[in-house]
């Protein structure tokens, strides 16, 4: 009886292990997600943004995605890294290999009193990548970044942590 359990127990030991390690692996192309509530900062400024000039300052860094907003629960997210570096350049990695690169701006919009900071790219029209994560309304704080690519409408959020 003891050797039948001990077979039965066997691989469910090794599976555990094996999604712990792919978690924490920085080549595995999916790793553990965060629950959005996880992101206090940013889900405060709702109603408080940054400044431009401080959100400028703040975005510049390597991000590590880390959460979605989306329709369906994400317990496993794609190991997304951004590099917004202060030239304006951006680079995305997947995994760690390079999947898209461009310039970046962040600018401030006004509309029906609402003021928000959007996150844009040159290839403003780049539809076909779907690497291209780099866009929408923006919430940052010191160590918070959410992308917003219109959650109201089904779209995806991006909440990422700096790391560095």
């Amino acid at each position: 009886m003891k050797k039948l359990i001990l077979v039965l127990a066997f691989p469910l030991i090794f599976a555990c292990e094996n999604d712990k390690d792919s978690a924490i692996n920085p080549n595995s192309e999916m790793i553990q997600g965060e629950d959005s509530g996880e992101f206090p900062c940013v889900n405060a400024q709702a109603d408080t943004l940054p400044t431009l000039d401080s959100a400028k300052a703040l975005i510049v860094g390597k991000w590590q995605l880390k959460g979605m907003i989306a329709r369906m629960a994400n317990p496993e997210i794609p190991n997304y890294q951004i590099e917004f570096l202060a030239d304006g350049g951006v680079t995305v990695t997947l995994a760690g290999k390079k999947v898209f690169s461009d310039a970046y701006s962040v600018i401030e919009e006004t509309s029906n009193g609402y003021r928000s900071l959007k996150l844009i790219t040159d290839s403003l029209m780049d539809l076909e990548n779907q690497h291209n994560i780099v866009k929408g309304n923006i919430r940052i704080c010191e160590k918070e970044l959410m992308l917003d690519q219109g959650i109201a409408f089904d779209a995806p959020g991006y909440l990422f942590r700096k790391v560095k």
